[in-house]
C-alpha cells in the first residue's frame, strides 16, 4: 500500500470530520498484534494463526489471531460455568458499576472505535459513527433495564456467535445484556472482523469484569462454532449476522430447554404502496438497501410494488442507485464501501452473471488506484425475477435489491410472508388503512412504517429481560 493510501489527509471539515479521520489515521497506524484466545482472563494461544486484513484494502492487516485447538471450547465453555457460580451472586449495582465504567471509556473513544469499524469492516464514516452511537444505547439500555429492577434470574453461561454485519453492537450488546442479567459468556465474533470485539474485552477488563464471566474465541475455518453451540452446559445461544455458520445453527442437536436469541439476516422487505412522495419512498428503499453494502442485519433485498406503481417507483430507484458514490470508505462523501469479503464477492459476480437477464443497472466491479486492493461494486438492481426463484426468496447479505411486482394489496402481504425477511418487514404508503392491514397480517418480529429499514438497528433483541429465566 502506498504511503498516500497509509495516511488519510485530515480535512477542513466539521469537528467531527476532523476527528474522525485522525482517528481513521491512529488505526491504521495500530501496531500489529498476536490476538490469542482469552479463556478465564488467560491467554490462549495453540501455535496456529492466520492474519486478518481490511476489506478497504487487503494491504491493511491487522495482525495474527490464535486458532482454537481441538476442546478450548469445551474448555471455555467450562471456564464460565465455574464462573457463573459467582458473578450470577454479585449485586445489580456492581454489574452496572463495571459497565458504567466501560461505556465511559467507549463514549471518550467513540471517534476511534468508528475508525475502527470503517477500517476493520468498510462502513462509511455516518455509518461507523451510527454503529458505536448504536453500541452505546444498548449497553446503557441494559444498564439502566438492570437499574430499574427487571425481573428474572441469570440461568448459567451463554454461546454468542456473530458476524461482520456488525462490529461492535451487535457482539458486545448481546453480551453486555447477557451479562448484565447475571450470565457468562463464550463469543465467537467474525473471523472477519474480530479487532472490534477484542477491543471492547480489553476496556471491560480494565472496568473490572472478572475473570471467565467474558470469554473470546475466533476460528478461521469456523469448526468450533457447531461444538460451542452444542455444548450441554451452555444453556441459550444467540446468533446475530449472516452466513452458512449461523445458519447451519437451525441443525443444532439441542434439548427443548436451550434459549435461542436468533437475529439472523434476511430479506427486510418493504411494499411501496401509494406513497406520499415517489421520490423520498425511493430514496428510503436505497438507503435500507445499500447501507453498508446491503450487509447490515437490517438491510432491504427486496422491493415489493404494486403494477400501478411499479413505472414510477423503478424510475426513481434507478434515479437515486446511479448517484450512489462507491469509494473508499473513509471518504468524505462515500455512500457504499467495499463487499466484506472475497467469497462474497465472488458470491456477487456469480449471482449477476446467472441473473444478467434480469439486471436493470449496476453488478460491475470498481478497479480504480483507490478501490484496487478491494471488492468494490455497482450495487445491482434486478427486476422480473421469477416469484419461486431463490433470489426473490432468500437473503445473500449483498449489495443487490430485487423489485418484485404484484398485483395489488394481497399478493404484497402474501409475498412479504413467504419471504426469508428476517427481523423485518416494512411498508411506505399514505394509506393509513393500508398500513394497519400491513402492521397486523405481516409476521415479522418487527414491523416499520414510512421509514428505511435501518431503523430497526442491529442488536435488537439484546435486552436484559432476554437473558433471564
Amino acid at each position: 500500500m502506498s504511503d498516500a493510501r497509509m495516511i488519510m489527509e485530515v480535512g477542513e471539515g466539521t469537528e467531527e470530520d476532523r476527528k474522525y479521520e485522525s482517528a481513521v489515521n491512529a488505526v491504521l497506524h495500530m501496531s500489529k498484534k498476536d490476538y490469542p484466545s482469552y479463556v478465564g482472563g488467560l491467554a490462549v494461544a495453540s501455535g496456529h494463526d492466520f492474519p486478518v486484513w481490511s476489506p478497504i484494502d487487503e494491504t491493511i492487516i491487522f495482525g495474527s489471531f490464535q486458532e482454537p485447538e481441538d476442546g478450548l471450547t469445551d474448555r471455555a465453555v467450562e471456564v464460565a460455568k465455574k464462573a457463573f457460580a459467582t458473578w450470577s451472586k454479585t449485586s445489580p449495582e456492581e454489574r452496572v458499576g463495571i459497565f458504567d465504567k466501560a461505556l465511559e471509556n467507549i463514549v471518550l473513544q467513540k471517534y476511534k472505535l468508528a475508525g475502527m469499524a470503517t477500517v476493520c469492516c468498510g462502513m462509511t464514516r455516518d455509518e461507523a459513527l451510527d454503529e458505536v452511537e448504536r453500541l452505546i444505547e444498548v449497553i446503557d439500555n441494559a444498564c439502566q433495564d438492570v437499574s430499574e429492577g427487571v425481573k428474572g434470574k441469570p440461568e448459567g453461561v451463554w454461546a454468542i456467535l456473530t458476524e461482520y454485519n456488525s462490529p461492535f453492537a451487535s457482539p458486545i450488546g448481546y453480551c453486555a445484556a447477557a451479562i448484565l442479567a447475571g450470565n457468562t459468556v463464550v463469543i465467537m465474533p467474525s473471523k472477519y472482523a474480530p479487532v472490534p470485539v477484542y477491543y471492547i474485552y480489553d476496556i471491560l477488563v480494565q472496568a473490572g469484569l472478572p475473570d471467565g464471566v467474558m470469554n473470546v474465541i475466533v476460528d478461521r475455518f469456523d469448526a468450533s462454532s457447531a461444538s460451542l453451540a452444542n455444548n450441554l452446559d451452555a444453556i441459550g445461544v444467540v446468533a446475530a449476522g449472516s452466513g452458512d455458520r449461523l445458519e447451519d445453527l437451525i441443525f443444532l442437536q439441542a434439548d427443548d430447554e436451550l434459549r435461542f436469541v436468533n437475529e439472523l439476516k434476511g430479506m427486510n422487505p418493504i411494499f411501496v404502496y401509494k406513497p406520499a412522495s415517489m421520490k423520498d419512498a425511493a430514496k428510503k428503499v436505497v438507503r435500507s438497501a445499500f447501507a453498508f453494502a446491503g450487509q447490515r442485519v437490517d438491510s432491504c433485498s427486496k422491493v415489493i410494488v404494486t403494477m400501478d406503481d411499479q413505472k414510477a417507483l423503478t424510475s426513481a430507484i434507478l434515479e437515486e442507485v446511479k448517484a450512489i458514490k462507491v469509494d473508499d470508505p473513509a471518504e468524505a462523501g462515500t455512500v457504499m464501501g467495499p463487499i466484506m469479503t472475497k467469497p462474497q464477492f465472488e458470491l456477487f459476480e456469480k449471482i449477476v452473471k446467472k441473473y444478467s437477464d434480469y439486471l436493470v443497472y449496476g453488478g460491475k466491479r470498481i478497479v480504480n488506484e483507490i478501490t484496487e486492493g478491494g471488492y468494490y461494486v455497482t450495487p445491482a438492481v434486478f427486476m422480473g425475477v421469477s416469484e419461486e426463484d431463490d433470489l426473490n426468496n432468500i437473503d445473500n447479505a449483498l449489495p443487490i435489491l430485487v423489485i418484485r411486482i404484484v398485483e395489488n394489496e394481497d399478493e404484497a402481504i402474501d409475498e412479504v410472508n413467504y419471504t426469508e425477511y428476517g427481523l423485518s418487514a416494512g411498508i411506505i404508503t399514505k394509506e393509513e388503512a393500508v398500513a394497519d392491514r400491513f402492521i397486523r397480517e405481516v409476521n415479522a418480529d418487527e414491523v416499520f412504517v414510512n421509514d428505511p429499514s435501518v431503523v430497526i438497528g442491529p442488536a435488537c433483541k439484546a435486552k436484559v429481560r432476554n437473558f433471564l429465566a
